[in-house]
């Protein structure tokens, strides 16, 4: 989604906004930092997929991202041998609800 298109799609319902840079599986890039940008002026969290980056190449908390996940069980551990994923966030408030899931 560019720019443009996310004002546009962004109502008053939108409470989040999902992306996933690179996108899997044809790799196109988003502009992290413009969609958070954009989405805060709105009041709205983003939470972006970080698996095809993985935390070592990538981190999108550092450009504003409330919420960035990964799936650890190829990129991180490479091999199929373990199912897991990571939810990492900057705000307490949103991580203390995350928490109770487990």
């Amino acid at each position: 989604v560019h720019g443009e298109n996310l004002e546009k799609a962004i109502d008053e319902k939108t409470s989040l906004v999902w992306i996933e840079s690179p996108s899997n599986p044809k790799l196109k890039i988003v502009d992290i930092e413009k969609i958070v940008n954009i989405s805060k002026k709105r009041q709205v969290m983003v939470c972006a997929d970080n698996t095809f980056s993985s935390p070592y190449l990538q981190n999108p908390l550092d450009f504003g991202v409330d919420i960035s996940i990964n799936s650890c069980t190829k990129f991180i551990c490479g091999h199929s041998d373990v199912m897991m994923g990571a939810v990492s966030c900057n705000n307490p408030e949103i991580s203390v609800s995350y928490t109770h899931l487990t």
